[in-house]
């Protein structure tokens, strides 16, 4: 991938010629100077994919239109959401968030009907929008949620961030799925407080039926799991063996073509 860090050069369109990758770095730039970068890149018809580290409150228009582009990786710890206009990036496969301040996400990233990888890291994320039930070809999912006392200079105070969507209601929403066939999910430096969001796998969860690969990272110990339900397509478990309140003998019975022995994290 080629790097350029526009606080140390200037984006040269003519020396990138028809690069396919290309890495942005602009956390000490200015906002106009970052959006004049993004301009320039429609003339590069080669860019398939891109990854923008920045530092911003809002990303310029400029980056959605870069209709060429199939990975979008965003990297940037002020950044608080994503623009509407994200459904015209209609070519993505994959889209990286690396968003601490992300709260939300835009109803409309359910017009991405191409994408098959959705990685989100974020202290603030509330929910997940109900449009997400669109991506009819999203194969694997990411789910990170960092919710940690953090101190938001645009609030007059400290505030608690939590994921506000039930249990029930994500997993009732990722069914919707039909060729999701790895998830992730991870409370990573939460720390606990506020209470864990993934304490217990609910039967809606059972509804993951292309699922293949379930990989669970810093989440509560001692998960119930749904009594009776059968995942015969799960082949992989990446988890502590102490994620789970069942026996070895549940476990086969409820993912029986799954390895016994669940991977040490």
């Amino acid at each position: 991938m080629h790097v350029v860090d526009l606080s140390r050069e200037a984006l040269e369109v003519a020396a990138l010629g028809d690069v396919p990758a290309l890495e942005l770095r602009a956390e000490s730039v200015e906002p106009g100077a970052l959006a004049a970068a993004l301009a320039q890149l429609r003339e590069v018809r080669g860019l398939k994919a891109l990854r923008l580290r920045s530092r911003v409150r809002a990303l310029p228009p400029a980056l959605t239109e870069l209709r060429g582009l199939q990975q979008l990786e965003l990297v940037d710890p002020e950044l608080p959401g994503l623009p509407t206009a994200i459904c015209e990036l209609t070519r993505l496969r994959s889209l990286r968030l690396e968003l601490l301040h992300l709260a939300s996400l835009p109803r409309s990233l359910g017009a991405l009907t191409r994408l098959r990888e959705l990685y989100v890291d974020s202290h603030h994320l509330a929910r997940l929008p109900d449009s997400l039930g669109a991506l009819t070809e999203l194969r694997a999912l990411t789910l990170l949620l960092r919710h940690v006392y953090v101190h938001d200079w645009e609030r007059p105070a400290h505030f608690p961030p939590r994921f506000e969507q039930s249990r029930e209601a994500l997993f009732g929403l990722l069914s919707q799925l039909s060729c999701l066939t790895s998830l992730t999910l991870g409370e990573p430096g939460s720390c606990g407080w506020p209470e864990k969001v993934f304490t217990q796998l609910p039967a809606e969860f059972a509804g993951l039926q292309a699922l293949t690969e379930l990989s669970l990272t810093a989440v509560a110990s001692r998960m119930p799991i749904p009594h009776g339900a059968v995942m015969p397509g799960v082949r992989r478990i990446r988890a502590s063996a102490s994620c789970f309140l069942a026996t070895e003998a549940e476990l086969a019975a409820m993912f029986p073509h799954a390895a016994i022995g669940l991977e040490e994290s």
